[in-house]
């Protein structure tokens, strides 16, 4: 099996999810996805599904996954309170990933308190397929010293040993010079900091730098976002002194904060090129409709920078967007997302970077 080279993470909503369906086989492949499981969306009364509900929705939708690895990260939910019969969210999560054939790793967090320690512990003793802890910006604030002692000890109290985890240094939001230089020096801090570091499965370093939306942008102008985040991890390999090159993790066309609600969108696309994003949009109440997603799509298929319809499905839709209908707000993000994968991975294949 080929080497893993990319961790992106992955909102559980439906289009990243179909997403994983649109992929070439030689992504799939590559791919290490953390999955983030969400709340579900409230119904008319405010009420959100219970989080057994939220987590088994979600699980369903990831039959094109069957036989891969997969982080499964359910620290948006109510993770350390117990389900009626007792389990947890992470017990809930890895059995339903397991009946659908997903080789599903639970993710901790070093806050995470003992009910989620102690499931992620016996599903590792139970699949033998390892955990995965991520640290966020707040953890990564901390003096390198602080952060290996605390990894040190929540490996020693479940009894897991370092070759069993895939270490997740996330660093969020990316965006903007200051930024970049800023997260390069916490990332390789923390990465110079952490004992043994050729002992874990998996380093890997994780940011984002696509924005909430797109309100920003003109219909029909096409609009460009830096790729901070991959540039980020560029100079941090390029200009630190590493015991070990981590593994490029990116949230793909989606920005890191989880945010709530249902929103309208108009139809759009966004395309990651090699430094930046095309970001094109039409009108979120022309008469048009959804059809004006055509439109966006030839836009995009004439750019100079348009990698070409061979690249993958996603492309393909692209190139001869009036062969499948216009789709939903939902199809947009899965090609949108689709794409990223694709390319990011073919980057990372034949030039070592993202």
């Amino acid at each position: 099996m080929p080497d893993m080279l990319y961790v992106p993470v992955l909102k559980g909503k439906q289009g990243e999810l179909n997403a994983l369906g649109l992929i070439q086989p030689v992504t799939r492949e590559r791919l290490l996805p953390l999955l983030e499981i969400v709340p579900g969306t409230q119904d008319e009364a405010g009420a959100r599904p219970e989080v057994r509900s939220a987590i088994e929705k979600t699980i369903a939708k990831l039959r094109q996954w069957q036989g891969q690895r997969l982080l499964l990260d359910v620290g948006l939910l109510a993770s350390e309170s117990a389900l009626r019969d007792g389990s947890g969210a992470i017990e809930v999560a890895i059995s339903a990933a397991v009946d659908q054939g997903i080789r599903a790793i639970p993710v901790l967090r070093l806050d995470d308190g003992p009910l989620a320690r102690r499931e992620a512990a016996n599903a590792h003793a139970d699949l033998r397929n390892g955990i995965a802890v991520r640290l966020d910006g707040e953890d990564l604030d901390h003096d390198a010293e602080d952060i290996d002692a605390a990894l040190a000890g929540l490996l020693a109290e479940i009894s897991i040993q370092r070759s069993d985890v895939d270490l997740v240094l996330d660093l969020g939001g990316v965006r903007g010079e200051v930024a970049v230089r800023g997260s390069e020096r916490i990332a390789a801090d923390a990465l110079r900091g952490i004992s043994y570091p050729d002992e874990w499965r998996t380093l890997i370093v994780a940011a984002g730098a696509f924005p909430p939306d797109l309100r920003d942008f003109t219909p029909w102008v096409v609009g460009e976002i830096a790729r901070d985040d991959a540039a980020m991890y560029d100079r941090l390999l390029d200009r630190r002194r590493l015991p070990r090159a981590p593994v490029f993790g990116d949230y793909a066309v989606n920005n890191p904060d989880f945010t709530t609600g249902s929103f309208r969108a108009p139809p759009q696309l966004r395309y990651a090129v090699a430094d930046r994003w095309l970001v094109l949009k039409g009108y979120l109440n022309d008469p048009s409709g959804h059809q004006q997603f055509y439109d966006v799509c030839d836009m995009i298929a004439a750019h100079q920078d348009f990698v070409g319809a061979e690249l993958g499905r996603a492309d393909a839709r692209i190139a001869s967007a009036r062969a499948d209908g216009p789709g939903n707000a939902t199809t947009w993000r899965a090609i949108g997302t689709a794409h990223h994968l694709d390319y990011v991975v073919r980057r990372l294949t034949t030039l070592g970077e993202p």
